[in-house]
């Protein structure tokens, strides 16, 4: 049986029938024991090289070479993410012109295990002539590269996770490891927040939630009232034509004094009240729960979900107390 037959193994016991999978997990161990040895040895200048990253007032400038340079670039992501602005610098690029966009003062971080990197010592010097502090994550402190940085933030590697320590797998994984935990508590110290973290993710579920609920909420003639001297059944039309399950209570201001939903109906029907004389007023919850004009979508997830299943419904007001729109949890739910 050949080993690369894949048809041949069962799928059910990798671990029984091929060496492949004990193969793969050898490799987590081993960039496993080079974050623990990192964890064990931090870096001495790591704590400095985050407060230059947290207190660069210019976008950062992220650098490597081939894997770790794609490692430079999730880095600068990271960062942006973060709280702080970061760009990719192509080493490559940089030696034919592209230096001339690094402004006077960048903050540059340089990857590379083995501070050696052709490419990167190249363009030092004119790094160093714009005046940017340069962080090196890199592999050898006796290294040229290392020797070059004003920030060194060394990685302890010593070998590489694959069967021939020869690929980027154990370094690359620090290099990313620590490039995220850099960006991290650089955007602790920066102050950065949640809501700040929102606002940059306009896009999909995470920037959904900082939209402003009045973009779900059921306003004007889509908004069902009631007034409290109503009949049940009056409501109860009301409440049909809004399908929302329940009916907002103003009064002749247009102030909300309460709240009906359909549970309050039922409950009124098993009571014996008659649907035909009694007032909104007897049924109505006095004091529902609401949402702000100014809360958001995020806002109004997080307290229904404080509150249960029971919460279905929430009605939107302004400072004073005036009924601006009700939001339903399904709403709420398909924006995301």
């Amino acid at each position: 049986m050949s080993l690369l037959d894949h048809k041949a193994f069962d799928k059910a016991s990798p671990l029984a029938t091929t060496p492949a999978a004990e193969w793969a997990l050898d490799v987590l161990r081993g960039e496993m024991e080079a974050i623990a040895a990192c964890l064990a040895s931090p870096p001495q200048e790591l704590a400095y090289a985050v407060h230059v990253l947290a207190g660069s007032r210019l976008p950062v400038l992220c650098c490597g070479v081939g894997k770790s340079g794609l490692v430079a670039a999730k880095i600068a992501a990271t960062l942006s993410s973060l709280g702080t602005p970061a760009f990719t610098l192509s080493a490559g690029d940089a030696t034919h012109g592209d230096l001339g966009s690094v402004m006077q003062g960048s903050v540059v971080m340089l990857f590379s295990n083995s501070g050696t990197t052709t490419e990167l010592q190249r363009i030092i010097p004119g790094l160093k002539a714009r005046h940017c502090h340069l962080i090196g994550l890199i592999g050898r402190k006796d290294s040229p590269l290392a020797e070059a940085v004003d920030t060194l933030v060394e990685l302890p590697i010593a070998r590489e996770a694959d069967h021939l320590d020869m690929a980027p797998t154990a370094s690359t994984t620090l290099q990313m490891a620590l490039g995220d935990a850099m960006a991290v508590a650089a955007s602790r110290l920066r102050g950065f927040t949640r809501e700040d973290f929102l606002k940059s993710h306009p896009a999909g579920a995470l920037g959904q939630r900082i939209q402003p609920v009045s973009s779900v909420m059921h306003s004007g003639e889509a908004l069902p009232v009631a007034a409290q001297d109503w009949t049940l059944a009056q409501a109860i039309a009301a409440m049909s034509r809004g399908r929302l399950g329940a009916v907002c209570v103003i009064d002749t201001a247009d102030r909300l004094v309460g709240l009906v939903v359909d549970g309050d109906i039922r409950r009124a029907i098993e009571a014996r009240l008659d649907l035909y004389t009694a007032s909104v007023a007897s049924v109505m919850r006095r004091d529902p729960k609401t949402l702000s004009i100014r809360a958001t979508i995020g806002d109004a997830l997080d307290k229904m979900r404080a509150h249960g299943a029971g919460l279905s419904v929430l009605p939107v007001t302004d400072d004073a107390g005036y009924l601006q729109g009700m939001v339903h949890s399904v709403d709420l739910v398909q924006s995301l």
